[in-house]
């Protein structure tokens, strides 16, 4: 262990340790810890000689934070600065139309979110959107289809709480009030998908600056006015921990001028189409797509990168003898690399080389569960009524099917109306939990066996796991020896 040089007593107010060279550093603003973190590339001094030089020539060092962020991250683009400092957020009584913008604007944001499969929402707790202001007719029916909506889901929730008391007795062992309580999760998880994307939600939000700059520069060039607004609102309260490094965070000309102009180009391409259904889940590509055997490239390409991790040979050279070796022996050397796999470990890293991209059509409800992988790259579509709906089955079960679909059908009238008005931003906001998007998502290898391992789970939503059940299915008929170990782990 270093020996630490001589400290100033004060430090301690600041560091978890004095002589040890792993300490924790607290009681400084995020923005001053940017600075110290920062210093460590233009200086050879301790981090815990600079805390006290920072805090020593200013009060707490904000107008010296302030002048080398103005430096060195604005001036000369050095970004990574901003990643040392980190806000807590606490976000509510926002739609969840825009808490799923909000947890899509940067994959490094981390969130909580209030769950409708959890809690019940209270009637009237839904967003109206400010450009109804100008419609006053609009507006109204826009309070009445929601207030139909809630009542709706009430009837939902009590029907379907009948129906699973009568066909789930309470298991032995298991103690009956438990029982109804888990019954009553399940009843008003699914009677929420006759809510709409109006309904509010609460966040809690970390992250670093440099994610939250970008989050907020998406957000502030967002079509819609209540991320707009939201973002603006965003921006003032970090600043309080944060001031420079958010400082020119805006609307992006890119972002919207672009946005803009392939709407344009888009809608001239849709005319001349005819809209085509789908399946929850389409493959549309995978590692070795077009070849005889697809599995095989997908574990050359494994096996090379994981030789080339444990050895001190060339890329080439071991590429040439995996070419060489039977497919036995690549297939070995993939099993060895899961052998000791346990259910809550992660693959190592040559996972990710395997990719995969497919096409999802699926319900707002299955959607706001499927963006929260965020080590996927996900292009969606805007909400609309035109991709048909998800029934869940304890709804169709339960003879309740009528009472969603009053929900879905009261939604696409008004749907219609709005975009007829030309407030198609407006009407994103009546599309109901039930209804279908499609969305597209880019995925590796890794991903594939988290989402198996975490959504195929005995506690996973139904509707989620329907889903992934059907890429599984998909994946393994080009790579059933790469999927194999995924499977096996959730049915043991």
């Amino acid at each position: 262990m270093a020996k630490s040089r001589s400290i100033p007593n004060d430090i301690t107010s600041y560091v978890s340790n004095t002589n040890r060279d792993i300490y924790t550093v607290s009681n400084v603003s995020e923005e001053v810890i940017a600075v110290i973190f920062a210093y460590v590339s233009r200086s050879p001094r301790s981090f815990r000689d600079n805390i006290m030089t920072v805090i020593r020539e200013e009060h707490l060092g904000r107008k010296r934070a302030s002048e080398f962020h103005e430096k060195w991250v604005l001036n000369y683009g050095h970004a990574s600065v901003a990643e040392h400092a980190t806000v807590h957020v606490g976000i509510e009584r926002v739609s969840r139309l825009f808490s799923s913008l909000l947890e899509l604007s940067n994959e490094h944001l981390s969130f909580t979110e209030y769950s409708q499969r959890y809690q019940k929402p209270k009637k009237g707790s839904f967003f109206v959107p400010v450009e109804l202001s100008e419609y006053p007719a609009l507006r109204n029916e826009y309070i009445e289809l929601n207030n139909l909506q809630y009542d709706i889901y009430e009837k939902l929730n009590d029907k379907l709480f009948s129906y699973l008391r009568e066909t789930s007795p309470t298991p032995k062992g298991v103690e009956e009030r438990v029982h109804l309580r888990a019954l009553e999760k399940l009843a008003f998880e699914d009677a929420r998908y006759a809510l709409s994307l109006s309904t509010l939600t609460n966040l809690g939000m970390t992250a670093n600056a440099r994610a939250i700059e970008d989050c907020l520069t998406k957000l502030l060039s967002s079509s819609y006015p209540e991320a707009r607004e939201r973002a603006g609102e965003i921006k003032e309260e970090v600043r309080f921990s944060i001031p420079t490094l958010v400082k020119y965070a805006s609307e992006s000309p890119y972002i919207t001028e672009t946005r803009n102009a392939l709407k344009e180009l888009s809608d001239a391409v849709a005319q001349s189409l005819a809209p085509l259904g789908g399946g929850a889940c389409n493959l549309l590509d995978w590692t070795g797509k077009g070849s005889s055997d697809p599995e095989m490239v997908a574990i050359e390409k494994m096996a090379q990168a994981i030789l080339f991790e444990h050895s001190q040979l060339g890329y080439e050279a071991i590429a040439k003898d995996i070419n060489e070796s039977s497919s036995e022996e690549k297939l070995e050397i993939f099993k060895k690399s899961i052998e000791k796999l346990g259910r809550f470990d992660n693959p190592i890293n040559p996972f990710k080389l395997i990719r995969y991209e497919a096409e999802f059509v699926i319900s707002e409800a299955n959607w706001h569960q499927l963006l929260r992988h965020r080590k996927a790259d996900w292009i969606f579509q805007e909400p609309s009524v035109y991709n048909g709906w998800t029934i869940p089955p304890n709804v169709e079960n339960s003879g309740s099917e009528d009472l969603l679909m009053r929900a879905t059908e009261a939604s696409h009238k008004l749907y219609e109306k709005l975009a007829n008005e030309n407030l198609g931003r407006v009407a994103s906001y009546v599309v109901t939990n039930a209804h279908n998007r499609r969305v597209i998502g880019s995925f590796d290898l890794w991903e594939v066996y988290h989402l198996i391992n975490l959504r195929l789970s005995e506690g996973a939503q139904w509707d989620i796991k329907s889903v992934i059940e059907v890429l599984a299915d998909k994946i393994s008929r080009y790579h059933p020896n790469l999927l194999a170990p995924a499977l096996g782990r959730v049915k043991a």
